[in-house]
């Protein structure tokens, strides 16, 4: 197997069983609503506390000082939605966005193991698993 097709293998396994975030995710039932553009955003580095949520031009769309709103907001932009709703509760918030952190670890686990069986070498994986989830619109922050 070369390792163009060890990434198709991963990319369409993880296509095939990858659940919706915040949909499958969220345990809560109070949320508000966070306008986007339609457009794919970054996650910065906090400035001074606060996580800004921007796109290439730069603009910022939403900023928070709350790191899990920021990564949950985040996650969920993946598909550009116009709007995204966000559990109020900031317990809820963290445990949707550590609950999905939890859920893509386990894929990279998955694959990490698949990958030392078949190439016996570690020095590669990191380089394939960004390939993988980069073909999926997949971060992990």
């Amino acid at each position: 197997m070369t390792e163009k097709d060890f990434i198709q293998k991963w990319v369409d396994k993880i296509k095939s069983e990858l659940k919706k975030f915040p949909d499958d995710f969220v345990h809560s039932d109070n949320f508000e609503t966070v306008s986007l553009p339609v457009k794919i955003l970054f996650l910065n580095p906090p400035l001074f506390g606060s996580y800004q949520l921007t796109d290439e031009a730069g603009d910022t769309h939403y900023s928070t000082d709350d790191m899990f709103r920021a990564k949950y907001v985040y996650y969920a932009s993946r598909m550009r939605p116009d709007s995204v709703h966000i559990p109020v509760d900031q317990l809820h918030t963290y445990e949707t966005v550590r609950d999905y952190e939890r859920y893509l670890d386990g894929f990279l686990k998955e694959m990490e193991k698949d990958f030392k069986q078949i190439f016996q070498k570690t020095k590669g994986f990191k380089i394939i698993s960004a390939q993988v989830f980069s073909t999926l619109n997949l971060t992990r922050t």
